[in-house]
């Protein structure tokens, strides 16, 4: 679905890191569940399609929002592959 994106597992011992993406190159922690690198990948995906700017500041009004049109665009399209 994204050919202009790359995927890299990494293995981060921490189970609230899912992944990130910094350009057009995704990170998944591959310590998670293989369902969990699949809505990673999607949600972050959203990211890169959206999103424009530096997203690192959590407390930014910005970074919120786009955290949750991600998380909301994801879930759609976790629903398409599987409905």
């Amino acid at each position: 679905m994204y050919p202009e994106l790359k995927f890299w597992g990494v293995e981060v011992n921490n189970p609230s890191y899912h992944g990130h993406i910094e350009g057009d190159d995704v990170y998944i922690n591959i310590l998670q569940d293989d369902l969990d690198w699949l809505k990673t990948a999607l949600h972050e995906a959203a990211h890169h399609e959206n999103d424009t700017g530096d997203m690192s500041n959590v407390h930014y009004i910005a970074t919120l929002r786009a955290e949750k049109w991600a998380v909301m665009e994801s879930k759609q399209k976790y629903k398409i592959l599987f409905d």
